[in-house]
């Protein structure tokens, strides 16, 4: 583990979901912290409650039990401090890159100048310029996923949420949009807690693996991943990799038939 002071911890969350009369339990006990700057990756089976967890940790839905503390601080809704890229997009339609990265900025009130000021910097950080007039239905779904990350970035989030970010892109454009990941966040450091599906981009992007089980999620393991960075597609041959790797799907594997 990452030895530095926590950004984000997580203390006996637990969540539950009513269906019809019954009771169902989403989320059992989760513990643990994440540390400034680091990049934790969450990985579990489907319907583990993976994206019910990071939508807690960004005050959209409460949890039953437990708490989320950012710097010490409860979370008790939605807040300036954390940043969040969807799997689905979710650009508004009608507004331009320009205008949909402003959106988050346009919430905080921040002057006009300011504002267009800071999403040309992300929309070039990004590798859009050039694009800051285009619809979404103008865009690729790779360039519609960059300006939802030069939107999050925008609003200077403490913590970066990530929700399977790349999940509906062909395999590709994820891999490249993994890499524009790393580079972005070479230049502009944020602690980052991401989902996925996906054991070889966690291994691939993060300095540590949450393995959650089946519904209700517990943690299964903790894996710090050992690569330096920057990292290059070698390493996804490498045996080091590799080895985490399997170690990874057996864990999956052996809770899916549990």
């Amino acid at each position: 583990m990452i030895e530095r002071s926590p950004k984000l911890e997580v203390r006996n969350l637990t969540k539950r979901f009513r269906q019809g009369k019954n009771e169902i339990v989403v989320i059992d006990g989760l513990t643990f912290a994440i540390a400034d700057l680091e990049f934790l990756a969450i990985i579990g089976p489907s319907g583990c409650g993976k994206s019910t967890f990071l939508r807690i940790v960004d005050g959209l839905i409460p949890p039953d039990s437990g708490e989320i503390l950012l710097d010490g601080t409860p979370v008790k809704g939605p807040g300036k401090g954390r940043g969040m890229i969807f799997q689905g997009f979710d650009l508004f339609p009608w507004r331009t890159t320009l205008a949909n990265v402003e959106f988050g900025l346009e919430m905080l009130d921040l002057p006009r100048s300011e504002r267009l000021e800071r999403s040309r910097y992300y929309i070039e950080l990004v590798g859009l310029r050039g694009f800051e007039q285009a619809y979404p239905h103008q865009l690729s779904g790779g360039m519609q996923q960059r300006v939802g990350i030069a939107r999050a970035l925008a609003i200077h989030p403490e913590v970066l949420l990530m929700d399977e970010p790349f999940g509906a892109l062909d395999v590709q454009t994820r891999d490249l949009l993994q890499d524009e990941l790393l580079r972005i966040l070479e230049r502009d450091r944020k602690t980052s807690l991401f989902v996925t599906h996906s054991i070889e981009e966690a291994i691939y992007l993060a300095d540590r693996i949450v393995v959650l089980s089946a519904r209700p999620a517990k943690i299964e393991m903790t894996i710090d991943v050992p690569f330096p960075r920057p990292r290059t597609d070698e390493l996804k041959t490498s045996p080091d990799f590799l080895e985490i790797r399997q170690r990874i799907w057996e864990t999956l594997k052996r809770d899916a038939r549990s």
